[in-house]
């Protein structure tokens, strides 16, 4: 009964984390860290080469959970980011600010050096800088993906192992990073062209080629975070510090974030400007009390003594 339990609360972290995936500047990484299943995941990837099968099935609610989430909120969310986006930011923010207690918990009762108070600043300095160099970038790729040469899918690929990055550290949102690179409207614009019967082999392609960027990333990634957590963890858990607090500014600081708001603001859409407080409010509660109940139950923080057999 344990397991099945243990197994729904993994499906439950990856649908949280697939939410994530499609809002700009919202860390599937940070809210893994929220519920507890950052290290699990991290040393369950891993082991993949090591212990296969063991690795995956640790893997598989949270994956299944995220693709759901995906497929699921891909509509929806178009439609909510064109009425809404500001009040689903807000409640996204609010869990954000409300995990900051868990994650500094890591480093409670230690005095930072001068090079851990370094590293925070930068991942500050590097979370928060990404949604403002989203400015630079905004949606100008999407005429190249209307018709792409071949080397669009080596870049492609490229940008699916980078933004991989989001989905495993905390605090960097993977699809800010496309944000940044100018690749989060084609991208996610790629399904919908293939439903719509739009380009249909180029897109599939691309899609295909983006997922397997993202898969080579995760891995790589998982295994860089796992070392930095077994070898350097005070310094790792500083800038991961860093990073969330960051994102905090680049989930409101970036292109599609003001893009939006002028919008709004044309339109009086009053009701976003209404809800988003509240979200917020919301959002804080429910991810602090999440944090003392892993406070309270800091054994179901560490069921990866298991998968650190993998590593």
């Amino acid at each position: 009964m344990k397991k099945v339990v243990s197994v729904l609360k993994d499906g439950a972290v990856g649908l949280a984390m697939g939410t994530a995936i499609i809002v700009p500047g919202i860390s599937a990484g940070t809210i893994a860290l929220v519920f507890g299943a950052f290290k699990k995941i991290v040393g369950a990837v891993s082991g993949l080469f090591k212990k296969f099968w063991r690795s995956l099935l640790i893997l598989l609610p949270f994956v299944i959970g995220a693709i759901l989430a995906v497929a699921g909120l891909y509509i929806p969310f178009q439609y909510a980011f064109k009425y809404c986006m500001f009040a689903i930011v807000c409640l996204f923010a609010g869990f954000i600010l409300g995990s900051v207690p868990g994650v500094t918990d890591k480093v409670k009762g230690e005095r930072p050096t001068a090079a851990n108070i370094v590293l925070l600043v930068v991942g500050f300095l590097v979370a928060g800088g990404i949604g403002a160099l989203s400015f630079v970038t905004g949606d100008k790729l999407s005429n190249v993906f209307a018709n792409p040469e071949w080397y669009l899918y080596l870049i492609v690929l490229a940008v699916g192992i980078v933004g991989a990055a989001g989905l495993i550290v905390p605090g960097l949102s993977g699809s800010l990073i496309l944000l940044v690179a100018g690749f989060y409207k084609p991208i996610f614009d790629l399904p919908h062209k293939i439903v719509h019967g739009i380009s249909v082999g180029h897109s599939i392609g691309l899609l295909a080629t983006f997922a397997v960027g993202v898969v080579i990333g995760f891995v790589l990634w998982s295994k860089l975070m796992n070392y930095l957590l077994d070898k350097h963890a005070k310094s790792t858990y500083y800038t991961i510090i860093g990073f969330v607090c960051g994102s905090l500014v680049a989930i409101f600081v970036n292109y599609n974030m003001f893009t939006y708001i002028g919008e709004v603001v044309f339109r009086g859409w009053i009701l976003d400007w209404i809800l988003g407080p509240i979200l917020f409010i919301v959002g804080l509660a429910i991810s602090y009390l999440m944090v003392v109940y892993v406070r309270k139950h800091p054994q179901e923080e560490k069921p990866q003594e298991e998968a650190k057999e993998n590593a």
